[in-house]
């Protein structure tokens, strides 16, 4: 009978110990995955803030028929704006964007230059922008890659029929994750709809956007993954986080990931849902 009962209690030991490292498994391949949405999120969001000051300083520019005015604002005080005509003509332009070892705003900080080569008016069809960064950080995040975007006209049918959208492309894209050696790569094919706020061109508070297309990148831990975006993110101009939308993130022997930036309220969390786990929510604050 001690035998027995040694035998029994060493089994149920070992089933024990199985099972624990059978969850553990599974937690970390969640893990792992939820770590992708997530650095997926951040790198979104890096660009998006890019696009955002770059359409801010333009449309500024544009109001003032690209002469700076001589007197100071909040804009051309911090950052420093710089215009160059490389060949004396007034197009192309080339505005340095110069936040210098640091600008506060918007519960931002942002340091460094953004260097926008202007090929002709935006609200142009066929005009684009070409976006690279010297040195240049938001809330400690590095950001590298060159980003073209281009007014493509308005859409000719389907639900967005009449609306103007932009196309955008970043090569070369990089994150650098502050206080750690994480790098997230990116590459990005997307367009970018107008929906709201067209009439009021100088008043950018009102304006919506509508984000579609697909993206490739590389997680924290170098496993390379795809994304697309399934239902279109909406982006309002008055808050600093994606307000709705999902995307579908998928990697070679990984769960499908739905990233879901939530129902349109202005918030900082988003849930992710590996494979048929249940849904888990992440916290966007820390960007």
């Amino acid at each position: 009978m001690k035998k027995r009962s040694f035998i029994s209690i060493l089994s149920i030991i070992l089933f024990a110990a199985v099972t624990m490292i059978a969850c553990e498994k599974n937690k970390s391949v969640e893990d792992i995955d939820l770590m992708t949405a997530e650095d997926d999120a951040i790198a979104d969001m890096a660009y998006d803030d890019v696009f955002t000051q770059v359409d801010m300083v333009m449309s500024f520019l544009d109001a003032f028929g690209y002469d700076l005015p001589a007197t100071k604002s909040e804009l051309d005080t911090c950052p420093v704006i710089s215009i160059i005509s490389p060949d004396g003509n007034f197009w192309p332009r080339k505005v340095i964007v110069d936040y210098g070892d640091g600008c506060s705003h918007s519960e931002r900080i942002r340091k460094g230059k953004i260097i926008i080569n202007v090929s002709g008016p935006m609200w142009e069809k066929g005009s684009s922008r070409t976006v690279e960064f010297d040195k240049f950080y938001v809330n400690g995040h590095k950001v590298e890659g060159t980003r073209v975007v281009t007014n493509e006209g308005r859409w000719m049918e389907g639900e967005y029929e009449g609306k103007r959208y932009f196309s955008v492309i970043l090569t070369g894209g990089k994150v650098y994750v502050p206080d750690s050696d994480i790098v997230i790569s990116k590459e990005v094919n997307r367009t970018r709809t107008f929906m709201e706020g067209e009439d009021t061109r100088w008043d950018r508070r009102d304006d919506i956007w509508y984000i579609d297309g697909i993206a490739t990148g590389i997680n924290r831990k170098g496993i390379p993954f795809s994304r697309e975006i399934t239902n279109s993110l909406w982006k309002e101009i008055g808050c600093r986080f994606f307000t709705k939308g999902t995307v579908l993130i998928s990697a070679d022997g990984r769960p499908d990931v739905i990233l879901d930036y939530g129902d349109g309220e202005c918030d900082q969390f988003a849930t992710v849902t590996v494979g048929d786990n249940d849904p888990r929510t992440i916290n966007l604050r820390r960007w």
